[in-house]
């Protein structure tokens, strides 16, 4: 069992299409701040709207992660998931607002839903690019064994660096389910020395990461990914989520990582 430090990522707005929603109004910003002295040390942020809607327009991102960083230290990554319609520009748009250190970077494509995400290599040579002109750490999102080799073709286009951060995603409707063996798979491909993070989509909480925990892996929690506690209740707040997994780590012997020992491992 594995006993490092333990990173917290905090994913506090969820998707446009999600079967459990936050309960009212929702300060992106200040749930963001409290997550953070929670004991999460980075925050995975869509560019949205004021109805928490997908846009390409950043002023309001902008806003927030001024705000955000004013009173926080909070490593903050932008997303480039987008919504549908948006061209690989317009998914890229958070990469341009200073203060924004990380990006996802998708390493292939999954059913969605009732479509298809698409992630092609050529999206990812244009993310990848695009990371590396604005000095911002990729945040690889692995959905499938096979999104393993895009790894290699991207570093022989010395478009990215180690030591890698990777977070592998299970249980977005109608791609790969969570299970301790495809973990362990995933494990057993992953680069040497990478830091890897477990994302599991409607789970309750710490319960359904305990194995993540146990294999040394960091985790993200949030509205994004699921609203419930470990002990099946719905949280009130990001908060609740990063409390309840930072409990479940200390049950381990595992402390929780600030955001500058997470800049030094990263």
């Amino acid at each position: 069992m594995n006993m490092e430090e333990l990173i917290i990522d905090v994913a506090p707005v969820p998707g446009e299409k999600q079967e459990e929603k936050f309960p009212g109004k929702l300060d992106v910003p200040q749930e963001t701040i409290a997550a953070a002295r929670a004991g999460a040390s980075i925050v995975h942020l869509h560019v949205r709207d004021k109805n928490l809607l997908q846009t390409v327009d950043t002023s309001l991102f902008a806003h927030d992660v001024k705000q955000i960083r004013e009173s926080s230290s909070i490593i903050i990554e932008g997303s480039t998931g987008g919504a549908p319609e948006h061209t690989l520009e317009q998914r890229s748009v958070s990469f341009t607002v200073p203060g924004v250190e990380m990006g996802s970077l998708n390493l292939g494509s999954i059913n969605l839903w009732d479509g298809v995400y698409n992630n092609s290599l050529d999206n990812m040579l244009f993310y990848a690019e695009r990371l590396q002109k604005n000095g911002i750490k990729p945040f690889f999102c692995i959905f499938d064994l096979s999104h393993f080799s895009y790894i290699e073709k991207l570093e022989k286009r010395q478009l990215i660096s180690k030591p890698y951060v990777l977070a592998f995603v299970y249980d977005i409707p109608n791609a790969l389910p969570y299970s301790e063996k495809y973990l362990d798979l995933f494990l057993e491909e992953m680069p040497q020395d990478a830091i890897w993070f477990g994302v599991r989509h409607h789970v309750n909480g710490a319960a359904g990461l305990e194995s993540i925990l146990e294999r040394g892996g960091h985790v993200r929690v949030g509205f994004e990914d699921g609203p419930f506690l470990s002990n099946g209740e719905r949280a009130k707040s990001n908060v609740a989520l990063v409390e309840d997994i930072a409990a479940a780590a200390s049950k381990l012997g595992r402390s929780i990582a600030t955001p500058e020992r997470t800049r030094e491992l990263f």
